[in-house]
Protein backbone atom coordinates (compact mmCIF):
# COMPACT_ATOMS: atom_id res chain seq x y z
CA UNK A 1 0.00 0.00 0.00
CA UNK A 2 1.19 3.24 -1.02
CA UNK A 3 1.54 6.15 1.39
CA UNK A 4 -0.10 8.42 -1.21
CA UNK A 5 -3.08 6.05 -1.37
CA UNK A 6 -5.45 7.92 1.15
CA UNK A 7 -4.46 11.04 -0.98
CA UNK A 8 -5.30 10.00 -3.89
CA UNK A 9 -8.49 8.14 -3.19
CA UNK A 10 -9.90 11.60 -1.29
CA UNK A 11 -8.70 13.75 -4.95
CA UNK A 12 -11.14 11.31 -6.63
CA UNK A 13 -13.79 12.31 -4.56
CA UNK A 14 -13.24 15.92 -5.35
CA UNK A 15 -12.36 15.66 -8.80
CA UNK A 16 -15.47 15.13 -10.49
CA UNK A 17 -13.91 14.26 -14.00
CA UNK A 18 -10.85 13.13 -16.06
CA UNK A 19 -7.64 11.10 -15.26
CA UNK A 20 -5.64 12.00 -11.91
CA UNK A 21 -2.40 10.51 -11.91
CA UNK A 22 0.90 11.12 -9.92
CA UNK A 23 3.17 14.57 -11.72
CA UNK A 24 6.31 13.42 -13.09
CA UNK A 25 7.34 16.94 -12.52
CA UNK A 26 7.60 19.36 -9.14
CA UNK A 27 3.90 18.08 -8.12
CA UNK A 28 2.37 15.28 -6.62
CA UNK A 29 -0.52 14.27 -9.15
CA UNK A 30 -1.62 16.57 -12.11
CA UNK A 31 -5.17 16.39 -13.70
CA UNK A 32 -6.93 17.34 -16.44
CA UNK A 33 -10.06 17.84 -14.71
CA UNK A 34 -10.28 21.70 -15.90
CA UNK A 35 -11.25 20.34 -19.88
CA UNK A 36 -14.54 19.48 -18.57
CA UNK A 37 -14.94 22.63 -16.47
CA UNK A 38 -15.60 23.85 -13.23
CA UNK A 39 -11.92 24.17 -12.61
CA UNK A 40 -12.72 27.15 -10.14
CA UNK A 41 -15.44 25.15 -8.10
CA UNK A 42 -12.85 22.14 -8.09
CA UNK A 43 -9.73 24.22 -7.08
CA UNK A 44 -11.63 25.98 -4.18
CA UNK A 45 -12.68 22.74 -2.96
CA UNK A 46 -9.62 21.23 -3.15
CA UNK A 47 -7.86 24.21 -1.37
CA UNK A 48 -10.20 23.54 1.33
CA UNK A 49 -9.55 20.14 1.46
CA UNK A 50 -5.56 21.10 2.05
CA UNK A 51 -4.52 20.79 -1.25
CA UNK A 52 -2.68 23.29 -3.75
CA UNK A 53 -3.40 23.57 -6.80
CA UNK A 54 -2.09 25.14 -9.96
CA UNK A 55 -3.66 25.61 -13.26
CA UNK A 56 -1.64 25.67 -16.46
CA UNK A 57 -2.37 24.75 -19.73
CA UNK A 58 -5.37 22.66 -19.40
CA UNK A 59 -4.39 20.83 -16.36
CA UNK A 60 -4.29 20.87 -12.60
CA UNK A 61 -1.20 20.43 -10.97
CA UNK A 62 -2.03 19.07 -7.31
CA UNK A 63 0.18 18.84 -3.96
CA UNK A 64 -0.31 18.59 -0.35
CA UNK A 65 -0.53 21.08 1.68
CA UNK A 66 2.14 21.67 4.61
CA UNK A 67 -0.70 20.43 7.33
CA UNK A 68 -1.57 17.26 5.34
CA UNK A 69 2.27 16.23 4.93
CA UNK A 70 2.79 16.60 8.80
CA UNK A 71 -0.28 14.56 9.24
CA UNK A 72 1.22 12.20 7.02
CA UNK A 73 4.47 11.83 9.00
CA UNK A 74 2.70 11.61 12.25
CA UNK A 75 0.51 8.73 11.40
CA UNK A 76 3.24 6.51 9.77
CA UNK A 77 4.40 3.85 12.31
CA UNK A 78 8.45 4.07 12.76
CA UNK A 79 8.95 0.03 12.28
CA UNK A 80 12.94 -0.76 12.41
CA UNK A 81 13.10 -3.64 9.99
CA UNK A 82 16.33 -5.67 10.02
CA UNK A 83 18.39 -4.34 6.86
CA UNK A 84 19.28 -6.69 4.30
CA UNK A 85 22.00 -6.33 1.44
CA UNK A 86 20.00 -4.99 -1.09
CA UNK A 87 18.30 -2.14 1.30
CA UNK A 88 21.14 -1.57 3.36
CA UNK A 89 22.00 1.76 1.94
CA UNK A 90 18.35 3.12 2.22
CA UNK A 91 18.05 1.48 5.71
CA UNK A 92 21.01 3.72 7.12
CA UNK A 93 19.55 6.99 5.14
CA UNK A 94 16.89 6.57 6.73
CA UNK A 95 18.37 6.12 9.96
CA UNK A 96 20.37 9.34 9.38
CA UNK A 97 17.32 11.42 8.46
CA UNK A 98 15.45 9.99 11.53
CA UNK A 99 18.81 11.18 13.66
CA UNK A 100 19.72 14.32 11.94
CA UNK A 101 16.41 15.48 10.14
CA UNK A 102 13.62 18.17 12.01
CA UNK A 103 9.93 18.83 10.99
CA UNK A 104 8.73 19.11 7.48
CA UNK A 105 8.64 22.83 6.93
CA UNK A 106 8.07 24.07 3.19
CA UNK A 107 12.25 24.58 2.62
CA UNK A 108 12.21 20.65 2.89
CA UNK A 109 8.75 19.73 1.11
CA UNK A 110 10.28 18.89 -2.02
CA UNK A 111 12.60 15.71 -0.40
CA UNK A 112 9.51 14.50 1.59
CA UNK A 113 7.48 14.68 -2.03
CA UNK A 114 10.50 13.27 -3.72
CA UNK A 115 10.19 10.30 -1.17
CA UNK A 116 6.62 9.84 -1.57
CA UNK A 117 6.35 9.99 -5.59
CA UNK A 118 9.33 7.12 -5.13
CA UNK A 119 7.45 4.73 -3.20
CA UNK A 120 4.28 5.30 -4.24
CA UNK A 121 5.78 4.28 -7.81
CA UNK A 122 7.40 1.53 -5.85
CA UNK A 123 10.68 3.02 -6.98
CA UNK A 124 13.65 2.08 -4.23
CA UNK A 125 16.21 1.91 -6.57
CA UNK A 126 15.10 4.77 -7.85
CA UNK A 127 14.54 6.55 -4.48
CA UNK A 128 18.35 4.93 -3.64
CA UNK A 129 19.51 7.18 -6.57
CA UNK A 130 18.02 10.14 -6.58
CA UNK A 131 17.62 10.85 -2.57
CA UNK A 132 21.29 10.94 -1.37
CA UNK A 133 22.50 14.23 -3.55
CA UNK A 134 18.93 16.10 -2.91
CA UNK A 135 19.69 15.36 0.73
CA UNK A 136 23.37 16.72 -0.03
CA UNK A 137 22.03 19.70 -1.77
CA UNK A 138 19.02 20.76 0.96
CA UNK A 139 22.08 20.61 3.77
CA UNK A 140 24.64 22.71 1.20
CA UNK A 141 21.82 25.54 1.67
CA UNK A 142 21.57 24.95 5.32
CA UNK A 143 18.15 22.94 5.22
CA UNK A 144 17.02 20.34 7.83
CA UNK A 145 15.96 17.43 5.78
CA UNK A 146 12.46 16.01 6.99
CA UNK A 147 12.76 13.42 9.56
CA UNK A 148 9.39 11.82 7.77
CA UNK A 149 11.33 10.97 4.82
CA UNK A 150 13.28 8.85 6.69
CA UNK A 151 10.13 6.91 8.79
CA UNK A 152 8.70 6.44 5.31
CA UNK A 153 11.44 4.88 3.69
CA UNK A 154 11.75 2.52 7.06
CA UNK A 155 8.23 1.78 6.55
CA UNK A 156 8.16 0.76 3.06
CA UNK A 157 11.47 -1.51 3.44
CA UNK A 158 9.16 -3.19 6.66
CA UNK A 159 6.53 -3.39 4.33
CA UNK A 160 8.98 -5.04 1.29
CA UNK A 161 10.16 -7.21 4.39
CA UNK A 162 6.63 -8.56 5.23
CA UNK A 163 5.71 -9.20 1.65
CA UNK A 164 8.92 -11.24 1.23
CA UNK A 165 8.31 -13.24 4.22
CA UNK A 166 4.81 -14.21 3.35
CA UNK A 167 5.46 -15.01 -0.62
CA UNK A 168 5.44 -18.18 -0.99
CA UNK A 169 8.13 -17.71 -3.80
Amino acid sequence: MSPLDAWREELRRLIPRGFLRRDQGSALFVSDSPRFGGADETARALKAAGYTVQLKNGLMYLDAGLEKYRALAAAVALERPAPTDGSLFLYSLADRLLRFGGEITEENLPLARLTLKALDADDLPGLDRLLPPAVAEAQRKHILPPKAAGQLILSALNQTELERSVSPC
